[in-house]
Formats: structure tokens, sequence, C-alpha cells
């Protein structure tokens, strides 16, 4: 008879004996993905000496048997479990890339749904922040936006858009009021009151597409229908 080493019989090498442990098609991918270390020699161990290996403890190692962790001899009515060191190591390894692999989807889809939310690309830096980022960045622009606006340097969208609306009224109704007023002043005829509506109407028109098309395509100014407000 030969000395038992943990659940191993010593071979006349002095290397334990492994217990013959079938290998289902789960496990085989997952040893060819994740070998033991080139200087660890495989071993059968017990649930504390897999615990030393892995730095955690027997209730640790109990939790992943019950979560599917290859066990080479199942313990019960007196007998103790044993765990192949290989299959351990191939088992945590391939959770531990799945966790990886899942945690980098998962920053990538909240990246995306940053960029969606902020209206900004995916290699945008704001799409990369953090919540706590985002919030330290905005209450910067706030405190960098009111020293501006007390400089004068700074001026409110609202308040350009109220005065741009003021003179699009102002120029609006001095062109629809043109034609009458030059029939007045000046005797004008009939058709050249219609030709001075004409050139009038056209002036709005152009102006209208001109501040659309140069000016206010792509730009972020909220929900405003600004050729509306602008009075043109």
């Amino acid at each position: 008879m030969g000395l038992w080493l943990g659940f191993a019989m010593m071979d006349e090498t002095g290397t334990a004996a492994l217990l013959p442990v079938e290998i289902d098609d789960d496990l085989e991918p997952l040893l060819r993905a994740h070998p033991l270390p080139a200087t660890v020699s495989d071993a059968d161990m017990n649930q504390e000496e897999i615990a030393q290996a892995f730095g955690t403890t027997v209730n640790t190692v109990s939790k992943w048997i019950r979560e599917g962790m290859p066990v080479a001899q199942v313990g019960g009515n007196g007998r103790a479990y044993v765990l192949r060191l290989s299959h351990c190591w191939a088992w945590r390894k391939s959770r531990e890339a799945e966790a990886a692999q899942r945690s980098r989807h998962n920053e990538a889809q909240i990246s995306l749904l940053r960029a969606e939310m902020l209206g900004v690309e995916i290699d945008s830096p704001a799409a990369q922040m953090s919540a706590k980022e985002r919030r330290e960045l905005a209450e910067a622009d706030m405190r960098w936006s009111e020293a501006q606006r007390r400089r004068r340097q700074l001026v409110p969208l609202p308040d350009v858009l109220e005065l741009l609306e003021s003179l699009g009224k102002v120029v609006r109704d001095g062109l629809e009021a043109m034609p009458d007023r030059l029939e007045r002043e000046l005797d004008l005829s009939p058709s050249q009151v219609s030709a001075v509506a004409r050139i009038g109407s056209d002036l709005l028109t152009a102006w209208a597409d001109c501040i659309e098309e140069r000016e206010l395509r792509d730009r972020d100014v909220g929900e405003a229908d600004l050729s509306e407000n602008l009075l043109i």
C-alpha cells in the first residue's frame, strides 16, 4: 500500500496519481482555453486546499460547487469532495473571462446610451464620462457662463431670440406696409404697387430661407419654431 496524499496515491516517481475523471464536452474547451500555468502540476484536492489555492474560503468553494464548478468526486455520507485543480482553474478563469466580457459589453452599451441622451458621437469625451463627471462639468460650465454674463461677454439665447423677433417684426411690418405707403406718397400705379408688394414678399422669403439654411440648421435650440418666433 502506498501513502495517500490528499486523495491521490503516490506513484513510483513520487508524483500523486490523479483519480480517473471523465471530461465532458463542456469542460474540454475550458481546459484548452485556460490550462494551468506551466510551473504548476495538476492535483486532486479537498475543499480546504482549493480554497487556499485560490485565496478564498471553504464557504466560497462550496458556493462555486453549487454554481457548477467541476467535481472529480462528489462528497457525502462521510466522503469528502475531491476537486481537480486544473478543472477548477479552467472553470474559474472561464467565469472571470465571461464576467470581463459582460462588463465590457455593458460599458459599451452605457456609453452608447449616454451618447444618445447627450446627442454626441460615441467617441466624444462626454459619452465616456460618468454621471458624477458630467455633473461636475455641468456645474463648472454654469459657473463659467455666469461669469461671462456678468462681463457682458455672453448673452442668453432667449434674449437673442427676443431681439431677433423684435427686429424681424419691424422689418416685416415695414415691408408689408411699404406698397400702400409708396402708393400714397409717390402716387404709384396699381401695377407698380403690385411690383413693390412682390419685391417685399420676395425679400421676406429670402431672409427666412437664409436664417433657416445658413444659421439655424443643426443647432440645438430646443423645440421652438424659430421661423415663427422671428415673425418673418
